[in-house]
């Protein structure tokens, strides 16, 4: 099974830890595993999410910022 790039993202902090190399998020919610044995996923893809940068982080970021709250921590 492929997995779709739209379910996927990259986030540098889980669990209150928080590493540069960072996390590979896989959305399971409403996909349907029955059979399937295994995942593909391309380090293509894997690449252009962590290059993109930690979407969760970037938000909370710029929500702080729009609520006039600091931005850096």
């Amino acid at each position: 099974m492929l997995f779709p790039k739209n379910r996927m993202r990259f986030t540098t902090s889980y669990q209150g830890k928080t590493e540069p190399e960072g996390w590979i998020v896989l959305d399971l919610t409403g996909v349907e595993l029955e059979g399937v044995n295994r995942l593909y996923l391309s380090m293509e893809d894997i690449q252009k999410l962590k290059q993109g940068g930690d979407t969760a982080s970037d938000r909370l970021k710029q929500a702080r910022s729009l609520l006039g709250g600091p931005d850096d921590e």
